[in-house]
């Protein structure tokens, strides 16, 4: 038990490293905010649930962004039908962490942490067919990294809420993966 909190502790700091996570990214500030508050109450070892919660709260606003600049800027009618798709999903996902997070006291990011700003800023930097390939790759990229963190917290998540919250946004995670890789190879074949 402690050695898998061990190892997931260190995934999570590595986590944080790639994705910028500094004192003045909004995940770091959500994430301690969270501790805190919990430390407070005499609950410990939230760190890793409090990271993730964070984390998905900024990925979700990123997924939902993205799509709105997809549906306006994309070439493609596939690109603009997936980024649709990516909109009412992360919505959704979206308000369910929002009541997750509210019953069981996480503090939620109030914009997009700075890893998620970067490939907003990326892709909208782009125009065309340009834009198209930066937003499938983007999706795929992103869509990796939440699968592995949510099948990651499923299994080992502290408190069952962020359990059961990760558990049952793997299936649609791994489906939007899947569906954005099967595009990407479609427009890499063009």
């Amino acid at each position: 038990m402690n050695r898998t909190f061990t190892t997931l502790f260190a995934f999570a700091l590595l986590v944080c490293g790639i994705s910028s996570c500094t004192p003045d990214d909004s995940i770091y500030r959500a994430t301690e905010q969270s501790v805190q508050q919990f430390e407070e109450a005499g609950v410990q070892n939230m760190n890793n649930d409090a990271l993730f919660v964070a984390e998905a709260a900024s990925a979700n606003m990123l997924q939902v962004q993205l799509a709105g600049l997809a549906e306006g800027q994309a070439v493609s009618p596939e690109v603009k039908g997936l980024a649709q798709r990516m909109a009412a999903d992360h919505g959704r996902m979206t308000d369910e962490l929002q009541t997750m997070a509210s019953q069981s006291n996480f503090v939620l990011p109030t914009e997009l942490g700075a890893a998620h700003q970067k490939s907003l800023d990326n892709v909208s930097a782009r125009s065309g067919l340009s834009f198209d390939l930066s937003y499938i790759k983007t999706i795929v990229q992103e869509h990796q990294n939440l699968l592995k963190r949510h099948e990651a917290m499923a299994d080992n998540g502290v408190t069952m809420e962020v359990k059961q919250y990760a558990s049952r946004q793997v299936p649609l995670l791994r489906q939007h993966l899947e569906t954005a890789q099967a595009l990407e190879r479609k427009v890499q074949n063009i």
